[in-house]
């Protein structure tokens, strides 16, 4: 087994019994060559010409290519090795990812003799894990829903380096699901290998900061600051010029946002709203917001009164009760943590 890795392309050569979701001779088959290829972001051809004029180019036997495509840049791609497993992983996704903008490829070579039963459980552990790592990079769809992949993500398994290839011989695998050593080892590999991949592409990392999380979920940082500012009233002698209380504000927004403590208080908000309210866990009351549901009140006013004291707390009731600017768009526990985050900061900045 041998690998080329280009600018365009990353290329394995052998002798693979492949199966596969690739877009090119997908499906059960034999092969002595596996492509990626990189094309364009807005690339709108005909993928099956486009692998036909490749491999004419360069000589390769027709039947004998399974190929994939992926506008992620190959010097991105993630080559990890694991004992008799080789995973190559291209990942990218798009600032809202959706079905159409973000591609996972993922290319499994498994130095053992695997059943065809055996290499469909490869491909749904490869699945699970790919979507274990989205889950845990926090990466969400366009509807602020768990982002688990799209249609043009794909998936090859190809066995390669066994001597006996008469099916059900005692050198074959029967199992490779997660309970087998095989599948624990195919989850690990894939699942780090897909953060990785994420990192070198997209700078992906599961610690990043609160704001940036907030960004992904459409709440900006200057969405905070004008709604603010849709009800500020400046005291008696206190500096007037909206600039200057503008900038100061986003300053103190970013500070805070910076302390541990606010950022655990405004991520088990969305928490609640994505896994609580969304999915229905919490009823009818959850849906409707029902006067029952006081927590996001709690999460809201704890916010306010750790970051600007008690004075926060009716500086809060008084964001909370208006709704100005994007408190009005937001879902049945951000509105609060976010209004508690604007309440604090603003309470603090003005003393």
């Amino acid at each position: 087994m041998e690998i080329e890795k280009t600018k365009k392309y990353i290329v394995v050569y052998g002798d693979f019994k492949v199966l596969s979701s690739a877009v090119y001779n997908g499906g059960f088959v034999s092969a002595k060559t596996i492509i990626n290829l990189n094309v364009s972001n807005d690339f709108t051809g005909n993928a099956f010409e486009m692998f036909d004029s490749f491999v004419k180019e360069r000589s390769l036997g027709e039947r004998e290519v399974v190929g994939m495509m992926t506008a992620v840049p190959m010097e991105n791609a993630v080559i990890q090795k694991k004992k008799d497993i080789t995973a190559i992983i291209t990942a990218g996704i798009s600032k809202s990812p959706s079905k159409s903008t973000s591609t996972i490829n993922i290319i499994l070579m498994i130095e053992k003799d695997l059943s065809q039963s055996a290499m469909a459980n490869t491909i749904i552990v490869a699945t699970e894990a790919k979507t274990a790592a989205l889950f845990e990079l926090d990466v969400k769809n366009e509807h602020g829903d768990l982002f688990t992949g799209d249609s043009t993500d794909s998936v090859v398994v190809a066995c390669y380096g066994y001597r006996n290839e008469k099916a059900g011989s005692e050198n074959e695998e029967i199992f490779a699901g997660k309970a087998t050593k095989l599948g624990r080892a195919i989850y690990e590999v894939v699942r780090e290998g897909v953060k990785e991949a994420l990192f070198r592409h997209d700078k992906l990392k599961a610690d990043r900061q609160i704001l940036k999380r907030l960004e992904e979920r459409g709440i900006h940082l200057e969405d905070m600051v004008s709604t603010a500012l849709e009800l500020y009233t400046p005291a008696e002698g206190e500096n007037k010029d909206i600039a200057v209380i503008k900038e100061r504000l986003e300053e103190t927004i970013k500070k805070e946002c910076s302390d541990v403590n606010v950022a655990l208080l405004l991520a088990s908000a969305f928490r609640m709203d994505e896994e609580e309210i969304r999915s229905g866990r919490a009823g009818k009351a959850g849906e409707a917001d029902a006067v029952c549901i006081v927590a996001d009140e709690l999460i809201g006013i704890n916010i306010a009164e750790y970051i600007g004291g008690k004075k926060a707390l009716f500086n809060f009731f008084y964001y909370d009760t208006r709704k100005p600017g994007i408190l009005s768009r937001l879902d049945v526990f951000m509105d609060d943590a976010i209004g508690g985050l604007i309440a604090g900061c603003m309470s603090k900045m003005l003393g």
